[in-house]
């Protein structure tokens, strides 16, 4: 992470100064001092080994070893959600090839299939990986090169960073690769943790995902259109996604209702479209210019996921 003449910390998205925000028990949280970009970041960052054992610890103990895992998978009643709402956006889901970036253990892979897709996972972490790998019809991976190499020209029509983004070494960098691995008109979907919600401004410090030591980002709207469009992207949205908890009383659904109506529930997820080059052709009767897909983009793709404008 580079550092200034005065001792602090430039952004690392948009090289703009950054102050100290939060001091953490395991690394110091910086914000970028730039209106149009406002990044949080952690610095220092935490080295591999240290991040191993961390995940070790938090999320994927061997065994069990007895110990609490702290941060849970989503679970599948969400997640199953999520696709419900997928599909009464861009139709059925059946057939179509997913890739689930950072999978864990692989509970979106399992969910996905209920719907007919084709999963594939990508994580580093080896125990995690070994459980996901067990799912019948899912192939995993170590790493995107992993993945080349044992399907080269792999497209997909759908990939996910389910809470994955905020761990990423390089994010823009990630979604940059994982860009390339679209179908043309594909989708990627981004979901991470708001910094401007309701609990992170009450609690701070102490709020999880900053407690989190393996979190390295921490993004709001604007950082987070900012580090999409970095990675390539020219067409994205929030989408919006009211979730419904079992474990919630009444209490809790009307505060959630109020919060997701006020823009200050926890989560953030952004859709994210691979539009790629396009040739302008113009309507002689009507004068009006429009795009035209390019010569190598197969008929199959296009119509695989509905294609329309971002809401």
């Amino acid at each position: 992470m580079t550092r200034n003449a005065n001792g602090g910390a430039e952004c690392p998205l948009c090289g703009h100064a950054a102050a100290r925000h939060l001091l953490l028990v395991h690394t110091t949280v910086w914000r970028c001092a730039a209106p149009d970009c406002g990044l949080e970041f952690a610095v220092p960052q935490l080295d591999e080994e240290a991040l191993a054992r961390f995940y070790a610890d938090l999320y994927y103990p061997a065994n069990g070893n007895g110990r609490e895992v702290r941060f849970e998978n989503t679970p599948d009643s969400i997640l199953r959600q999520v696709f419900q709402k997928l599909e009464s956006r861009f139709g059925s889901l059946g057939g179509l090839r997913l890739l689930d970036y950072g999978c864990g253990r692989g509970p979106l892979l399992r969910v996905s299939l209920e719907f007919g897709m084709q999963p594939a996972g990508i994580e580093q972490d080896p125990e995690a990986r070994a459980v996901a790998a067990k799912i019948p019809g899912a192939a995993v991976y170590q790493s995107i090169d992993d993945l080349q190499n044992a399907e080269a020209g792999a497209q997909f029509d759908l990939i996910t960073l389910w809470t994955v983004v905020e761990h990423l070494r390089n994010p823009w960098a990630d979604l940059a690769r994982l860009r390339a691995l679209l179908c043309p008109g594909g989708w990627l979907l981004i979901s991470t943790m708001d910094i401007r919600c309701l609990r992170a401004r009450i609690e701070r410090e102490h709020w999880e995902n900053y407690e989190n030591p393996t979190h390295l980002y921490y993004f709001d709207r604007i950082s987070l259109a900012r580090a999409i469009r970095a990675a390539g992207f020219s067409e994205f949205s929030e989408w919006k996604v009211k979730i419904s908890y079992a474990h919630h009383g009444f209490v809790r659904r009307w505060l959630y209702r109020i919060m997701f109506a006020l823009g200050l529930a926890d989560g953030l997820f952004y859709l994210c479209k691979r539009i790629d080059q396009v040739e302008r052709t113009e309507d002689t009767t009507s004068g009006v210019n429009h795009a035209s897909a390019q010569p190598d983009q197969r008929p199959e793709d296009r119509k695989r996921i509905r294609v329309g404008p971002l809401t």
